[in-house]
């Protein structure tokens, strides 16, 4: 998904698709690069998408990374 200023990650979930019924939302993360090397933020998409609650709805950046992994069986 192309970086858009103002973008959150909920915003590019959402333009790539959203998810579905096989994703492990409460596992989703965004992988950003700084200085030291590479940090991961783990993102709460179940609370947000369910509950409102936005505190790990954080804006995105150039070259961040959003994974949500597929939910096992």
């Amino acid at each position: 998904v192309p970086y858009r200023q103002g973008m959150t990650v909920l915003d590019a979930v959402l333009a790539a698709g959203g998810t579905n019924e096989f994703a492990a939302s409460d596992r989703t993360e965004l992988y950003r690069k700084d200085g030291a090397g590479t940090r991961a933020y783990a993102i709460r998409l179940d609370r947000i998408l369910q509950k409102g609650d936005l505190s790990t709805n954080y804006e995105a950046q150039p070259g961040d990374v959003i994974t949500v992994p597929e939910r096992a069986f």
